[in-house]
């Protein structure tokens, strides 16, 4: 997440958000600091800001806010660079960094894990247009799919809007309220029609579940 004061309040937006909705959430505390043999100090990095739960899915959420026109990550070039490797001898500062990639892209080979990235674009005034606040929610899949057919470095607006699920919000006076239970509701239908979530796999822990309240 951006360590700006508008990337802030965006989170707590979004936190509170879960207050109306059926899902529990929890933020992920930021990775300590370690110090190596050396003296030197190294940081631990989480694959994600949070997570979100309800039965029977487990969600890594990433969280990426932006006033820019675009998120900006590795681009993949085959045998250069991809998104889920830290370019060597070289510093990046992109947006969507190289492990949550990786680590999110390991995750879902979990049955019921789903983890991706929640995109806000905030409220952009220009001389010619407005663009107004926007939400997507980026499955990891669509993402790297995205990454490799395009050899782009940054998701924008557009982009988000072909390959991501929108999140309706409400607009209070100066803060927003996402509405988690029809995004969730939307993401897991259409997970199952892609393949992300094994039909087969959720049929059975239906059954189980049954056995359980019989």
């Amino acid at each position: 997440m951006a360590n700006t004061k508008d990337g802030k309040k965006f989170e707590q937006n979004w936190r509170d958000s879960y207050k109306s909705s059926e899902h529990f959430y929890m933020r992920l505390r930021d990775g300590a600091k370690w110090l190596q043999g050396n003296s030197s100090s190294f940081q631990s990095e989480n694959p994600c800001d949070a997570i979100q739960y309800n039965p029977p899915f487990l969600w890594l959420l990433e969280l990426k806010s932006t006033k820019g026109a675009s998120i900006s990550f590795n681009p993949y070039v085959e045998g250069v660079s991809s998104p889920d490797k830290k370019p060597k001898n070289k510093k990046t500062n992109v947006m969507i960094k190289a492990n949550q990639v990786k680590e999110l892209r390991e995750a879902v080979k979990y049955q019921g894990v789903i983890a991706g990235f929640v995109v806000n674009f905030r409220e952009r005034k220009l001389k010619t247009r407005i663009y107004e606040n926007e939400t997507f929610f980026i499955h990891i899949n669509d993402f790297w799919d995205f990454a490799v057919r395009t050899a782009k470095s940054g998701l924008s607006r557009e982009d988000c809007s072909e390959i991501g699920i929108r999140i309706n919000h409400e607009k209070l006076r100066s803060n927003y309220r996402y509405k988690i239970n029809d995004f969730v509701n939307k993401s897991c239908k259409l997970f199952v029609e892609k393949g992300y979530l094994d039909k087969l796999q959720l049929q059975k822990t239906a059954k189980w579940i049954e056995t359980l309240v019989v």
